[in-house]
């Protein structure tokens, strides 16, 4: 198992947890998806510390970082992601981020290019404001604000959180559990009324982006963030965008 250290980064407006891997290579930058933290990454930090050098950076909001009040839009995540590649890294990294990361890292792709070698986005949702509301995603971030305004156990957040996921293993359940447990309540709150996107000009975005960029698509039929039409539309306004679909897996797979 490879031994990461878990670390703080004072940013201009909160300090950001991350954990650090071995130097064994070019810096890789690890976004988790909304409601999530760097420990999510673990199953693949392994295999990725071969040849990187990993920093699974949590988000603000979201498991030991701080927390800022009414800032929770998809035009606020990269702040800190950007300072930390500034500060901490120092030259062009390779950033992969998955939902709500795969968004934050465009954001950052298009805010400070000089800072990103390539980017991986997994299954962003780029253009869900225009379907939010219509979306599985909608009743299942209302099913977990709930669970977090409860303020339970991790235990009994498992219980839960088991109700409304039959699917993931126990496993699984009881990392969400410590997620869940840790992170801001606004993070879902700000989904939910819309303000996540109010001001998220996805195009303007993607078109900023000059880096190398691998755009993955998850099946919208299992789940995913991304339809059709949207990942054309993506990929037809990257610069360098390449594109790949994973027609067996859903959102969270």
């Amino acid at each position: 198992m490879t031994r990461v250290i878990e670390k703080k980064f004072s940013a201009s407006s909160i300090d950001v947890n991350y954990a650090e891997g071995p130097d064994n290579g070019p810096p890789m930058v690890l976004i988790h998806g909304l409601g999530g933290q760097w420990a999510n990454w673990e199953p693949v930090i392994g295999a990725f510390s071969k040849r990187w050098h990993i920093y699974a950076i949590e988000l603000r909001g979201h498991g030991d970082s701080g927390r800022v009040t009414d800032k929770y839009g998809f035009d606020d995540y990269p702040m800190e992601v950007i300072e930390f590649l500034q500060n901490v890294i120092s030259r062009p990294a390779y950033v992969v981020g998955h939902s709500l990361g795969g968004v934050t890292a465009a954001g950052v792709c298009a805010r400070a290019p000089e800072l990103i070698a390539a980017a991986v986005l997994e299954d962003p949702p780029l253009y869900i404001r225009e379907w939010f509301d219509e979306s599985n995603f909608a009743p299942m971030f209302q099913s977990i604000l709930d669970i977090r305004n409860k303020n339970l156990d991790e235990q009994e957040t498992a219980t839960e959180l088991r109700k409304i996921d039959q699917a993931s293993s126990d496993q699984a359940i009881l990392m969400r559990a410590k997620a869940v447990m840790k992170a801001d309540p606004g993070i879902w709150a700000a989904a939910l009324d819309g303000r996540i996107s109010e001001s998220w000009k996805p195009d303007d975005i993607l078109v900023e982006a000059k880096s190398p960029v691998l755009l993955i698509q998850a099946n919208p039929d299992l789940g995913g963030a991304l339809r059709d039409a949207e990942a054309t539309r993506a990929i037809d306004l990257l610069e360098q965008g390449r594109y790949i679909r994973w027609d067996d897996s859903g959102h969270g797979a």
